[in-house]
């Protein structure tokens, strides 16, 4: 922040706590009674009446030092109480979807609503007075803050740390509170100063109206009202209430976005570079020059990175997890993390005769965070195209359709109005594949583009991916997985420890192969599936699902994208509703909700989710996360949570200092490895990996998959193992089940066949 700024808020703050003392303070340093009539009406300032008379000839300095208490007052009462009704409103109809219409219904109504009707409203039925102004406020400020709840409580609902919290029985008012608003104090903050300004508008224009305080109260926003007609003649009487109201609003709004700044580290200026690469291309796509992202404390993630890319041309960026993949990425579209600023040029240029209008295209590595929950495909691609300026409503939907199609999605009416929740994670990415290629960007930049594809899935988009350098499109590729792209890419730049350099090319290996014997012929299954049915809406997407389980076996599911494979996961943990079939754990019938399981059920099947990012809650810490399922399905005292916390790390191969660590301070492979500890934590006899590795590097992964399968042998463990890729199968898993169409396909065969059995 620049001093002149920081000037402000310093302003802002002597201001307001000036207007704090003048609103407590001021009844009792009034020189008058506020309501007493001393002298001629409007009679100009003067040593003994330094603001004048009002229209009655009362004090002006005695109402204003009276008259503060109670704006400010029911401002703070409708906000307090709002807030709860609003948020609370929010998360239920953000984390609960057969309630979302029953809430947002009248919600809606309330919006569209004039604010001075619903006071003309209120104040009819309830008379003039402080609770009219205070409902008047209630009805227009609470639908505001629902809708903004929602829309963000919708984004967390699918975030593996919800859905680990609903699988493990937390009651709903935990889930909303304790696991989903903490995350949402950012937005909470964003959307404070508007509320504030929007409420003391309306308390102020209700008693101005004369819906509100009655005669003579001493009221800032009454006193406007009543000397309004003696503005020529008396203007301090009309001007320092209205003075006071505006620095109240100002001062308040300032400090609102100052408390949400605080919470963010400050950002060095960008400078620019003094030197560039000796090589360029002059008809290049996107030229990158001494491209750093560094912070304040002198923090390095990037330094010095220079590229040209050509149009038609791919890069592939590789590296470890925690290199600054991902922070090359998004430094060349201009973003960098809180507290970071870049250094450096980044130039993108259209070539000429190109029809496009858009000059950068972006696919985020997690899709949760590039499509909003509250919004139909449809729709959202369609929002796309109006930003950059698509008027024509034909034409915008033959190019949704187009790039659907583009990318091995279908392009009906059906599809267009799902959820992004009703997607498959593969799904999920191909719309944004489509979304980024809209308009036929200059350069298109994809971070980890086929986690969670399958291998034909992937053959898709690397076709996709080809079709556009053969139309002059650049691309920028972020991958852990070079075999899967290396027919595609021109060059490979290499990023460790924050710099970055070209590499060769190598040629694709030979995925990793590690046949295993299969589980003893005879043993009695854990877990048998019957006849399950499972779908969206009125469509199955499951259909006829059987299959059994054994205890120390792995079994692996495998697929193309939005076959279901996530779905039957969520199944099995009671995430997802059945509409026909059974669940059957040793012996015994398991609710299809993990509310209505019993402790003893709801410990026995663990879940792990697909995307490590988005399986730790980012606003707790390590301990946190294994203390709960601990205290919830073990009854563990606090004593042996720490210490049961600090075991289930080593079992993980983690250190027992992480238990102080968030999210965001670790990487991927250890957030991954948390997530099983957590899992573990409950001693089950079942868990559900959901592509646990298809986010990871190779290095990452191979330790993941060796950790799983220790864990397997020792603890004679049942592991489901849901993943699109056929090497870490083969390390891993028994036998292999396949689903296609919603169906498994028949007699699923041991890895490395009969000839494996035992």
């Amino acid at each position: 922040m620049t001093r002149s700024w920081r000037g402000v808020d310093r302003a802002a703050l002597v201001v307001a706590t000036l207007l704090g003392v003048l609103v407590v303070a001021g009844p009792f340093l009034a020189p008058d009674a506020p309501t007493a009539s001393v002298g001629r009406p409007f009679a100009a300032p003067s040593w003994a009446h330094p603001l004048g008379l009002d229209s009655v000839g009362r004090d002006v300095l005695s109402r204003v030092l009276a008259g503060g208490w109670r704006l400010v007052l029911l401002t703070g009462a409708a906000l307090v109480v709002a807030g709860a009704i609003g948020v609370t409103a929010g998360l239920v109809a953000g984390l609960h979807r057969r309630l979302d219409g029953w809430v947002m219904r009248p919600v809606d109504v309330l919006v569209v609503l004039p604010w001075f009707l619903v006071m003309a409203t209120v104040a009819t039925v309830l008379g003039r007075g402080a609770p009219a102004v205070l409902v008047a406020a209630l009805l227009a400020a609470v639908p505001w803050i629902t809708k903004v709840v929602r829309t963000s409580a919708q984004d967390a609902a699918g975030a593996g740390y919800v859905e680990a919290a609903q699988a493990r029985g937390e009651p709903f008012h935990r889930v909303a509170f304790v696991e989903v608003l903490p995350n949402l104090r950012a937005v909470v903050l964003a959307d404070l100063g508007m509320r504030i300004t929007a409420t003391v508008a309306i308390v102020t224009s209700g008693s101005f109206l004369g819906l509100g305080l009655p005669p003579p109260t001493p009221d800032w926003a009454l006193m406007v009202s009543e000397n309004r007609q003696g503005l020529a003649v008396q203007p301090w009487a009309v001007l320092a209430p209205a003075l006071l109201i505006m620095l109240l609003v100002v001062c308040v709004n300032l400090l609102a976005d100052r408390v949400e700044l605080a919470r963010t580290p400050r950002v060095p200026r960008t400078e620019r570079p003094t030197a560039a690469p000796d090589v360029a291309v002059a008809t290049g796509a996107l030229s990158v020059r001494r491209l750093g992202v560094a912070a304040v404390d002198g923090r390095v993630l990037l330094d010095g990175v220079g590229l040209d890319l050509a149009a038609g041309e791919c890069v592939a960026v590789i590296g470890p997890s925690g290199a600054g993949k991902t922070t090359l990425a998004r430094a060349l579209l201009g973003q960098v993390p809180p507290g970071f600023g870049r250094t450096g040029t980044v130039a993108v240029t259209r070539p000429a005769g190109a029809v496009g209008t858009r000059l950068l295209g972006y696919v985020p590595q997690d899709p949760a965070t590039g499509l909003n929950p509250a919004l139909r495909i449809g729709t959202q691609l369609l929002e796309v195209l109006r930003a950059h300026g698509v008027r024509d409503r034909v034409g915008a939907a033959q190019a949704v359709v187009r790039a659907l199609t583009a990318v091995g999605l279908p392009g009906d009416r059906m599809f267009l109005r799902r959820y992004p929740h009703e997607l498959s994670g593969g799904q999920q990415q191909r719309v944004l594949i489509a979304s980024a290629v809209l308009l036929d960007p200059a350069v298109v930049v994809l971070d980890e583009p086929t986690t969670g594809l399958d291998d034909r899935t992937t053959a898709e988009l690397r076709a996709v991916l080809r079709r556009l350098r053969h139309a002059g499109t650049a691309l920028v590729v972020v991958t852990h997985d070079l075999p899967a792209m290396t027919d595609l890419v021109d060059r490979v730049l290499e990023v460790r420890d924050g710099r970055a350099r070209l590499v060769q090319v190598p040629d694709a290996p030979a995925r990793p192969s590690r046949r295993r014997p299969v589980v003893r012929a005879g043993r009695a299954p854990l877990l048998r599936v019957t006849a399950l049915t499972a779908g969206y809406g009125t469509d199955p997407l499951l259909r006829d699902v059987s299959f059994e389980l054994a205890a120390g076996e792995c079994l692996a599911l495998m697929g193309r994208s939005g076959t279901g494979k996530s779905t039957l996961a969520r199944c099995l943990v009671g995430l997802h509703p059945l509409r026909t079939g059974q669940v059957v754990l040793d012996g015994r019938p398991l609710a299809p909700r993990a509310t209505r399981r019993s402790v003893a059920d709801r410990r026995a099947v663990q879940f792990v989710v697909q995307n490590p990012r988005r399986s730790l809650n980012p606003s707790r810490t390590v301990a946190h996360e294994l203390a709960r399922p601990l205290r919830l399905l073990r009854g563990s005292d606090r004593a042996a949570v720490g210490r049961e916390s600090a075991e289930l790390l080593a079992a993980v191969g983690l250190h027992a200092e992480l238990l102080t660590r968030r999210p965001a301070e670790l990487s991927g492979g250890q957030l991954q490895r948390v997530a099983i500890a957590r899992a573990l934590a409950a001693h089950p006899q079942v868990l559900v990996c959901d592509e646990i590795t298809s986010s990871l590097d190779p290095d990452v992964q191979a330790t993941v998959l060796e950790l799983l399968d220790r864990l397997r042998r020792q603890r004679d463990l049942a592991v489901l193992f849901i993943s699109h890729d056929s090497g870490a199968v083969a390390r891993v898993a028994d036998r292999v089940l396949r689903l296609s169409d919603g169906q498994l396909e028949p007699e699923p065969e041991p890895i490395g066949g009969p000839a494996s059995s035992r």
